[in-house]
């Protein structure tokens, strides 16, 4: 018996030594293109929050991040997890079925324009036209926004990462770009979501149809395969409804309760905690294919391993980032000055940041039970913390919160994860030497 545990914990070891160094190649040569990529993509985006803080006021700045959140939570309605059901199913060579899956997405994407028609219904009746005007190009806009958006899932599961990298990058820069060029003549919100909209959707539906006339799968979608991705994605649309929400929820309170004066300093002090998360975030687009293929003994055994050195290197970039952010600021923002000790705190919630990876393994592995739970109970943590603590301490309860919320999402993904993917010995793989 003790030969055999011996040999067990042998084989264990090789396979780890094995396995790491293949995540190394992989990260290596896959991460590469999507750092530069995110990299500046991030630099792309605070050259354009730079644009909007010392070119346009701080009302209309906020106001714009105002409706940026409205968006974010009517994106909810596009049914976001037919994506990652459609990066597996690349991954594991089936691209009809991603064709299948983008139909689908594009049909029940008509949720979204129906909740924004709605919403533009209301603020009508409320007399806020301008505001009714631009939610009716949202809904327009929306579900066709997430449908072009979807090559980025096609080439995730292809693992063509350097062809990602280019395509976003020049999405990426072609927005910037416009809103260089015009920002400075712009003073209504009408025409800065022109801007939001039109120049990225035409280059992104430019680059999923280069993908649609390239396809190389001759193999009919099994219907068997569609119908469990499709009912999968939308169980996970609804597990995304609460989470996005959420996300969202920061913003709409602090315009509520403070204005869109204080929703603009917000914006400010995260944008750069932020862009890092943004960064980091390209791990998980990394990981996703190599889960969704991956073997659930392999990941319980080896991912929290390796989430503890991704948080050793966060904690080298939020001290390398507080010790920036007062030459910074002042530079950059100098209408936001005030904002630099507040982003200092806020980046305290990327040291919480690699849990997350935990939801991403799940995902991958179509875990339903726990995934729920998830959606369930982290959001709704989320959405309270917020609602208590904006209130009672205005700017600081968000940002509070946001610390305190991120702490209790990371516990929750931490003992779901291990429900998920429960320890046992005759999981882990043995070796047998030749």
């Amino acid at each position: 018996m003790l030969e055999k545990i011996k040999l067990k914990i042998f084989g264990a070891l090789r396979w780890s030594e094995k396995h790491t160094q293949t995540d190394m190649v992989y990260l290596a040569k896959g991460g590469f293109w999507l750092i530069i990529s995110q990299v500046i993509s991030s630099l792309a985006s605070l050259v354009l929050v730079i644009a909007f803080a010392n070119l346009i006021s701080a009302e209309l700045y906020g106001n714009y991040r105002y409706i940026i959140s409205i968006i974010g939570m009517l994106s909810a309605a596009t049914f976001p997890g037919i994506n990652s059901m459609a990066i597996k199913s690349v991954a594991n060579g089936d691209e009809d079925t991603f064709w299948k899956l983008l139909k689908k997405r594009g049909v029940w994407s008509l949720a979204s324009t129906g909740a924004s028609l709605l919403l533009s219904l209301y603020y009508q009746i409320n007399g806020n036209t301008n505001l009714s005007t631009i939610l009716v190009i949202v809904a327009i806009a929306i579900p066709l926004s997430s449908v072009v958006g979807m090559y980025s899932a096609f080439l995730n599961g292809k693992k063509d990462f350097r062809r990602l990298a280019q395509w976003s990058t020049l999405a990426r820069l072609v927005v910037t770009a416009s809103f260089i060029i015009i920002l400075p003549f712009v003073d209504s919100l009408f025409a800065l979501f022109l801007l939001y909209f039109i120049p990225e959707m035409l280059v992104e539906s430019f680059f999923l149809i280069i993908l649609y006339r390239r396809k190389t799968s001759k193999i009919p979608a099994e219907r068997s395969n569609i119908k469990k991705l499709t009912k999968f994605g939308f169980h996970l649309s609804l597990m995304e409804v609460l989470k996005t929400i959420a996300g969202q929820a920061d913003k709409i309170l602090i315009f509520h309760y403070l204005g869109a004066a204080e929703l603009a300093i917000y914006t400010i002090a995260t944008t750069a905690p932020s862009q890092i998360k943004s960064v980091l975030q390209n791990i998980s687009t990394l990981a996703w294919p190599k889960f969704s293929s991956a073997k659930e003994e392999n990941i319980r055994t080896t991912l929290p391993a390796k989430l503890f050195k991704l948080e050793l290197i966060i904690i080298g970039l939020v001290a390398i980032y507080w010790i920036a952010a007062p030459f910074l600021f002042p530079i950059f923002f100098p209408k936001y000055a005030s904002a630099v000790f507040i982003s200092q705190i806020y980046s305290l919630s990327l040291l919480f940041f690699p849990r997350t990876f935990f939801s991403t393994a799940m995902t991958a592995q179509l875990k339903q039970k726990e995934m729920y739970a998830i959606r369930i109970f982290a959001p709704i943590i989320r959405i309270t913390v917020f609602a208590i603590a904006l209130p009672f301490w205005g700017l600081w309860g968000a940002i509070i919160g946001s610390i305190i919320s991120s702490i209790l999402t990371a516990v929750i993904y931490q003992f779901f994860f291990k429900r998920a993917f429960p320890r046992s010995i005759k999981n882990i793989a043995p070796c047998h030497p030749k």
